[in-house]
């Protein structure tokens, strides 16, 4: 029994969009003894509550990522020597409008001392520009099973497989980490454009070429 001969080939396409979201990440810090390292970080995490609720950035947006107080050491030549408790928190949100992040990077770096890092720009997985960039890959599968099959003086039959990588976007981050006192400037923020990338493999059957056009 002879086998249909096929042809699998992979299939990309690349849609620019904006953003839906950022990522905005808030860390406190302060190095001192434990319990008034710890009560530092807890006195400014609290007064950025209120900030975000002045803000009106929803509560379901703000995720604490972790809490930490540890020994900071150095090593000399004379061995170790602790500097202290270095506490930590860190808090992620979910921002959708550039004007609002820049506020808040502004604030929170003058008013809070705090480190500042993102945005990380998100394209949502229900927006439908992913499934406009599945059709375009699609369709260039099908382009280049046929430019192949042509080119073996073949026809391209039905697709018999379809496989999706496992799928990706690329957005670009604008990444910094700012801290210190006084009034500072809005920073200026500028969500621009970013790509969505689909991506198919899909195995043809070829048929042979019987001159039709």
């Amino acid at each position: 029994m002879n086998e249909t001969p096929t042809i699998q080939v992979r299939g990309s396409a690349m849609v620019r969009t904006e953003p839906d979201e950022a990522l905005l990440w808030i860390t406190l810090t302060k190095v001192d003894a434990p319990g008034p390292a710890l009560a530092d970080v807890s006195a400014r995490s609290r007064t950025l509550v209120t900030m975000l609720d002045e803000l009106e950035i929803p509560s379901a947006h703000r995720t604490t990522t972790g809490v930490s107080v540890s020994e900071e050491v150095e090593h000399t030549n004379r061995g170790r020597r602790s500097l202290g408790h270095r506490a930590t928190t860190r808090v992620v949100l979910r921002l959708t409008d550039p004007e609002l992040i820049g506020e808040l990077v502004s604030r929170v770096a003058g008013e809070l001392d705090a480190g500042i890092e993102g945005p990380q720009w998100r394209v949502a997985l229900d927006n439908p520009i992913r499934l406009e960039a599945a059709r375009e890959a699609a369709r260039d599968a099908e382009r280049k099973a046929r430019a192949y099959a042509e080119g073996l003086g073949a026809q391209l039959g039905r697709p018999l497989r379809l496989t999706e990588p496992e799928g990706r976007h690329f957005a670009r981050a604008g990444a910094w980490v700012a801290a210190g006192g006084g009034d500072l400037d809005t920073v200026p923020i500028d969500p621009g454009e970013h790509e969505v990338i689909a991506s198919i493999e899909v195995t043809f059957a070829l048929e042979p070429d019987d001159g039709r056009a």
